[in-house]
């Protein structure tokens, strides 16, 4: 009996002392940290496409509106971006100058119909002397020249009046069709030349695609039997594109040839300035994806992408580099069209982690 109670009283420490270490031994947990980060969108190259050339929606009539007439800028009515209608003024000139012109103008005139009137009735005069032989023929026939000479300055005076009406016209810049003002070159208070741009406009009709080719690839791309053209705005949709015209001459820098591929049937999504590709060739394997350049990755040397799982963590994908285009790379691996990739923050993943994803909507302006 004393020997049980004395095991029992030294057992009850040793209850103790296991307990401690059993709770000492056991790691505390750490909050587990969520990265935010930006996802975009995979795009699948599935047109009839083996090429792809960037290049930028412009309108097919662009021009620079300037003032026919020098002058100082009285006001400037509207911005860059405006849509404006065919018609519409867009800037004016100080007319005070032309005012006093088309006054100097019409006054000359009023004097030439004076002189002509006097002509007239010397003329007349003197061929009643002539009739009275009073004078002679050649008297007579100065007088008629004096007239015709009279008559012709009269002709002149108008002829002038009538381009100092015009220039007064001129002084009103306006819109000869309806389109969009994609930049403002002068301001108002400035003094400019004849001719110099105001304005930078676009008609407002077809669109078309401005890419740069190649040398060795502008023959491939005026026999292309199809041509493709996909909008980053608008990634779900592709349109047919058409050659309309290349620029034969090279640029000197980039020994690239300039070509403008019109976009058949283009819609209201399909605005100036905004991103766009042109696909060229035979149909591309449906692995084929354009991501943005920052989505792409080096893990062990490898590139790689990351994408975001429905439980919201962080899963690498590797991937095969085909080329870089202008703020992309087409890549190729086990993406599906949409895919949401990680464009900002992977350079601090790892495999597995909780991440908060944040949409990247792109906002294209004009140019």
């Amino acid at each position: 009996m004393r020997l049980s109670l004395a095991v029992s009283r030294l057992s009850l420490p040793a209850v103790f002392l296991l307990g401690g270490l059993a709770a000492c031994s056991k790691a505390p947990e750490q909050a587990v940290q969520v990265h935010p980060v930006v996802v975009e969108h995979a795009q699948a190259l599935t047109s009839e496409s083996g090429e792809i050339f960037p290049g930028a929606v412009h309108a097919r009539e662009e021009a620079d509106l300037s003032f026919r007439i020098p002058g100082k800028i009285h006001a400037r009515s509207v911005d860059a971006g405006a849509e404006v209608k065919a018609g519409q003024v867009l800037a004016t000139l100080d007319p005070e100058d032309n005012r006093l012109n088309s006054e100097a103008s019409k006054a000359a005139v009023t004097a030439a119909q004076a002189d002509l009137k006097l002509a007239q009735a010397d003329l007349q005069r003197y061929q009643e002397l002539l009739g009275k032989g009073f004078v002679s023929a050649s008297m007579f026939e100065q007088k008629q020249n004096t007239l015709d000479l009279a008559q012709a300055r009269l002709d002149q005076a108008k002829s002038n009046y009538a381009v100092v009406n015009n220039q007064m016209a001129y002084t009103s810049l306006k819109a000869t069709k309806s389109g969009l003002i994609t930049a403002v070159l002068a301001e108002a208070g400035q003094v400019i030349a004849a001719g110099q741009p105001v304005f930078r406009f676009a008609a407002d009709n077809s669109r078309e695609v401005v890419i740069s080719v190649p040398e060795g690839r502008v023959n491939a791309l005026r026999s292309a039997p199809k041509l493709g053209v996909s909008l980053w705005a608008n990634q779900g949709k592709m349109y047919e594109g058409r050659v309309r015209t290349i620029n034969m001459q090279a640029d000197p820098s980039t020994r690239t040839h300039e070509a403008r591929v019109s976009i058949i049937g283009s819609d209201d999504a399909v605005q100036l300035g905004m991103t766009a590709t042109v696909y060229m060739g035979a149909r591309i394997e449906a692995s084929v994806f354009q991501v943005p350049l920052s989505a792409v990755a080096q893990v062990d040397n490898k590139p790689v992408v990351w994408t975001v799982s429905t439980d919201g963590k962080a899963h690498q994908i590797p991937v095969t580099v085909l080329r870089y285009v202008e703020g992309f790379a087409v890549v190729s691996g086990a993406l599906t069209p949409g895919m949401p990739l990680i464009s900002a923050g992977v350079q601090l993943l790892v495999e597995g982690q909780p991440v908060k994803a944040m949409e990247r909507h792109r906002e294209v302006k004009p140019s």
